[in-house]
């Protein structure tokens, strides 16, 4: 009942047409993308739940600020156990400024554990919105990803590529790669709906841009080197929708996010090989 009472409470102090918006969820006629605008110039006042917060009770104050600030993340704060709450703050929880500064993590881990419970045997399911965009895929058996590294333009300087490339990370395939995309969007979301706690910059846009580069290599070695994978990709209407789909999303947050220099550190360097029209090429195929 905490969490009811709480959102319920909290929700009047939305801005930017949060409280009863109608705007239609996902890709637009123009190929864009259209979503509700969580958080904009006036974001939320969070006096009240700066004064209310304990650190005993951190599920609250997570769930205080998603309902003002961004409540696609409510499920994902749902769906995680106190203790794994609680693991992404690591500056602690003493203060409501610690726990904006863990928000942006707990709300990516969240978005993993969501996808984990939710999809069954054989399949996996992507919250790439919130309840009204949700896709549910086949679980494909596609070659490792470790394979992105033999195409990266700047691997040796790549900050992500020893995590994600490499190892037990780098055995997995594409679903689990659409995974981590999905999960750097609600990042960069995330991020941009808190960022009057941000002290310096942050990577938040330089982990989506370089995941729409994996996205874009992984794609590019599936269709000249494993034929079958990329027939079993592009042949899932699921599968290319989830691509497309957070594809557009995150082109949708990076344009709003651009006038917000302290969220991007190399983004801008990034982009570049994002944008190049034969990395490019790999999103469009399937268009």
């Amino acid at each position: 009942m905490v969490r009811f009472a709480l959102v319920a409470a909290l929700v009047g102090c939305r801005k930017d047409g949060d409280d009863g918006d109608d705007t239609p969820t996902g890709p637009t006629a123009d190929g864009g993308w259209s979503e509700t605008a969580w958080c904009g110039t006036d974001l939320a006042d969070l006096s009240a739940l700066e004064a209310a917060h304990d650190p005993g009770r951190l599920r609250e104050s997570v769930l205080g600020i998603s309902a003002v600030r961004y409540p696609p993340a409510v499920a994902f704060v749902d769906a995680q156990t106190d203790a794994e709450l609680a693991r992404w703050f690591f500056s602690g929880t003493q203060t409501l400024d610690q726990v904006l500064e863990g928000y942006e993590v707990a709300v990516h881990e969240g978005c993993h554990i969501w996808g984990f419970d939710a999809f069954g045997a054989g399949g996996y399911s992507y919250r790439i919105v919130d309840d009204d965009f949700i896709v549910d895929t086949p679980f494909l058996q596609n070659f490792d990803r470790s394979e992105i590294l033999g195409r990266h333009p700047y691997a040796a300087q790549d900050f992500y590529a020893d995590t994600y490339l490499t190892g037990a990370s780098g055995a997995q395939g594409f679903n689990t790669l659409l995974d981590e995309f999905n999960a750097y969007t609600h990042s960069l979301v995330s991020r941009y709906c808190t960022r009057d706690s941000i002290q310096g910059a942050t990577s938040a846009r330089d982990g989506i841009r370089t995941f729409q580069l994996y996205v874009e290599l992984y794609l590019k070695i599936a269709r000249e080197e494993h034929p079958a994978d990329y027939a079993a990709i592009t042949g899932d209407p699921a599968t290319v929708e989830v691509v497309l789909a957070v594809w557009d999303r995150a082109e949708h947050w990076l344009a709003i996010t651009a006038s917000s220099p302290e969220l991007g550190i190399d983004d801008a360097f990034i982009e570049g090989f994002v944008s190049d029209p034969a990395n490019l090429d790999e999103i469009d195929r399937l268009r």
